[in-house]
């Protein structure tokens, strides 16, 4: 590439792994509610690792596109542009909605308080309007973090670091301290280790990049076959982040020699955040479809699901396409294009 950096086509490829794992969660957790039926106790599991693989994912991009610009003037304020523009437009359309709908149907949606609708727009914690994006309140507390490490790192590392140490010693119970803290929540802590794994591949080299996929594979199918047999207890999300790590280390050692990869896939990775955003919604809204025309009694559960699942997928690719990219560009157009002033070349009025 021009500016010498490699493209990471398999990292790419991560990212709409990591959403679509997100969405498996969400829909088995969907059709559990509402049939008691689910994909291998899917529904019934905390989580299934696809938000600490998109965490891991978040964390290794930011810092492996923009970790050189720490300390140079402007940068920080190009960082926080470059942030809202890529999530606030397509979240407050979908928010926008959600707050719409109990406003069209008020004797069937209940609605929302001021409180709820301002933090929605803000994306404060706890839960937002948009209740699958819960996750994005802990993207936008890494993104205030590393803002502070772009604008002083030699101020803000310590800071960052004594940040770490008190999470984990939180989290491992060492220091008492209130449940459920969203300043020192994991799922923050996960994303920061992204960031670890973004510098460890850009500082070593790891020859055993195949051997580091394996482990991280079989390190997800050992805990979903826990979660499902119930062997002994896990803490899914500190296994999950530490398999992920790993899998994330192999996967960013490939991407290091030039990779092809399937197009389909690598615009699946471009729309990822579309389908982050939108797929919450979109399930229900299929899935209440699908029970009006009478269709999940006709086909059953597992074709009822993966209709679901696969109309999800494509309307959120398409407000990718149609209405977040064109965005995007038009709105980083209007920011970074700086407007060229006329140049006023003098008279010279001959004597």
């Amino acid at each position: 590439m021009a500016n010498g950096r490699r493209i990471l086509s398999f990292v790419q490829i991560s990212r709409a792994v990591a959403i679509l794992f997100v969405l498996l969660g969400h829909v088995n957790i969907l059709f559990y509610n509402h049939f008691k039926y689910d994909w291998f106790n899917m529904g019934q599991w905390e989580r299934t690792g696809g938000v600490d693989f998109f965490f891991i994912v978040t964390g290794f991009m930011i810092y492996y596109l923009y970790h050189k610009h720490a300390g140079v003037p402007g940068k920080t304020k190009e960082f926080i542009l470059k942030r809202i523009i890529r999530i606030y437009p397509v979240y407050w359309l979908c928010t926008l909605i959600l707050i719409a709908v109990p406003l069209l149907f008020p004797s069937k949606v209940e609605g929302y308080s001021w409180e709820i609708i301002i933090k929605s727009i803000i994306i404060l914690p706890p839960i937002p309007i948009l209740d699958s994006a819960w996750s994005l309140c802990h993207v936008m507390f890494f993104y205030l973090l590393f803002s502070a490490f772009l604008f002083r790192p030699k101020i803000f590392k310590p800071i960052i670091f004594l940040w770490i140490v008190a999470t984990i010693l939180i989290e491992l119970k060492v220091v008492p301290f209130p449940e459920d803290s969203f300043i020192f929540s994991f799922s923050s802590l996960e994303i920061i280790f992204g960031c670890l794994v973004a510098y460890l591949t850009l500082n070593f080299t790891f020859k055993h990049s195949t051997l580091l996929i394996s482990i991280g594979l079989l390190g997800y199918l050992a805990v979903w076959i826990n979660n499902i047999y119930n062997f002994i207890y896990l803490h899914g999300p500190t296994f999950f982040c530490l398999f992920s790590m790993i899998l994330m280390l192999g996967i960013s050692e490939k991407d290091k020699k030039q990779r092809k990869v399937p197009k389909v896939l690598s615009f699946l990775g471009d729309a990822s955040y579309s389908i982050y955003i939108a797929h919450g919604s979109l399930l229900h809204l299929y899935l209440f479809l699908l029970v009006k025309i009478h269709l999940v009694g006709s086909i059953g559960y597992f074709f009822s699901m993966s209709i679901v699942i696969l109309l999800t997928i494509i309307t959120s690719c398409i407000v990718y396409k149609v209405i977040e990219k064109p965005m995007s560009k038009y709105l980083r157009k209007l920011v970074f294009t700086k407007k060229s002033r006329p140049i006023e070349i003098p008279i010279v009025i001959a004597k």
